[in-house]
């Protein structure tokens, strides 16, 4: 199914890419000798999407050098401001925290169609606080849905591109749950997942609004048939 097209991006090469100088020992999480707490760090994943650090997402020569039009934050917290002032750059912000207890699977749909949209008017940026695990765990889902792959095959793929991915055990299961739904988010937890998500922009709304929507009613409206007869 997905063939010569897993093949061919299989053989993308993609160095990690960093700037700036080290320090803090302290606080430093290494991989390579790149800081991800004081570094910017991406990865390109398939063309036209690229997985980061929060570094690398706040910084506007690196937005401005890929040629970013979507950015797509699953932090605890915002981006400051000042890394989107006079730009048209669409974002869309899921708060989480990276614990086994936070549930993404309802995301799942909502970051899919972002990500997708990105990737057609442009290019699109996905970042946690390292770009590690809870940013790892939303592309997984997208080039698992993408491509109709097993978690076992999406996660290798993405750690190909980008080598120190490590979504949390509860992240882990959510991915392999979305594999036995068969990539199909449905009913009130996409609902509430829409409902609670903070976007400054994300102009595929009401198309996701009415996806969510035919996921509640139309299952609700067919409930309501059999009770009738």
């Amino acid at each position: 199914m997905f063939g010569d097209a897993i093949v061919n991006f299989l053989s993308i090469q993609n160095p990690i890419i960093a700037f700036g100088t080290l320090k803090n020992w302290s606080r430093r999480a290494l991989y390579n000798k790149i800081d991800l707490c004081t570094q910017s760090c991406y990865s390109q994943i398939i063309p036209g999407l690229y997985l980061s650090n929060a570094r690398a997402a706040a910084d506007r020569d690196v937005l401005r050098h890929l040629k970013i039009t979507h950015v797509l934050t699953v932090e605890a917290r915002r981006l400051p401001k000042s890394a989107f002032v006079d730009s048209d750059i669409s974002t869309l912000y899921i708060r989480a925290n990276d614990t086994p207890q936070t549930n993404l699977l309802p995301y799942f749909p909502m970051a899919n169609a972002f990500i997708e949209e990105g990737i057609q008017k442009g290019n699109v940026l996905v970042h946690c606080h390292f770009g590690v695990s809870r940013s790892a765990t939303l592309v997984i889902a997208y080039i698992m849905q993408k491509y109709g792959l097993r978690y076992e095959q999406a996660f290798n793929f993405v750690r190909q591109r980008r080598r120190f991915i490590n979504p949390n055990p509860g992240f882990v299961n959510q991915l392999k749950q979305y594999q036995r739904i068969n990539y199909d988010v449905r009913g009130i937890k996409r609902l509430e997942a829409y409902m609670n998500v903070n976007a400054r922009k994300h102009r595929y709304k009401i198309a996701s609004f009415a996806a969510v929507l035919v996921g509640i009613v139309v299952p609700l409206a067919v409930l309501g048939f059999f009770f009738i007869i």
